[in-house]
């Protein structure tokens, strides 16, 4: 199973990256996906954090994940010294910053430059949505379009298609990185997986819109 745990502040798209990305597992890899948020005070800017399982069988376990495979800080403001802590062993977290980071297990990406660059305003939801096929197997970037496609309203979708093959090609340019492989046994043939979204209600203003 590979898990992710997303880390942002309420308006930064986590949950919607969340969902697309289980979308683009179970629409078009034939995985089974699930994925879900929880939130401290309902308001915008507070930390939050949404959660993505994917599997090649039914998912029974819908309890918050304590240690993932993938972790991603959409803000890095919210990074403290214990964020390893979530980090199963052979991981990587995902961090938009324009720092180097000297730890083989932290792949630091201007995802806030990247999507800039596109919509004009630092929205970097979807651009890890691109570096997650770049790093590993669960999901390809045609079933990262695919999941967007499907989630989003059709206004949004050349302009997310864009920046996550800008996210994409930006870390599969740089042979350094480490790959964390794929699922191992799908559910199914592409287009039959199972998409248990746990939270229907996309949160206003989540979302890279322009």
């Amino acid at each position: 199973m590979l898990e992710v745990i997303w880390h942002a502040r309420g308006g930064q798209g986590a949950f919607t990256a969340a969902r697309c990305l289980g979308a683009a597992a179970a629409l078009s890899a034939g995985a089974c996906a699930l994925a879900f948020p929880t939130f401290g005070p309902e308001r915008r800017g507070a930390p939050m954090r949404a959660f993505t399982k994917i599997d090649g069988a039914p998912i029974g376990d819908r309890s918050v994940v304590a240690r993932a495979g993938i972790v991603v800080y959409l803000d890095e403001t919210l990074l403290d010294g214990s964020w390893d802590a979530e980090l199963a062993d052979g991981g990587l977290m995902l961090l938009n910053t324009r720092r180097a980071v000297d730890d083989p297990r932290v792949v630091a990406i201007d995802a806030d430059g990247i999507s800039a660059a596109v919509l004009g305003r630092p929205i970097p939801n979807t651009v890890f949505l691109g570096a997650i096929p770049a790093l590993c197997d669960a999901v390809s970037l045609e079933d990262v379009h695919e999941g967007i496609r499907a989630t989003m309203p059709a206004r949004l979708h050349e302009k997310n298609v864009r920046i996550v093959d800008a996210a994409f090609e930006a870390l599969a340019s740089r042979p350094d990185l480490p790959h964390l492989g794929g699922l191992g046994q799908r559910g199914g043939d592409s287009g039959t997986g199972l998409f248990d979204l746990a939270a229907a209600v996309l949160l206003e203003g989540e979302g890279s819109e322009a």
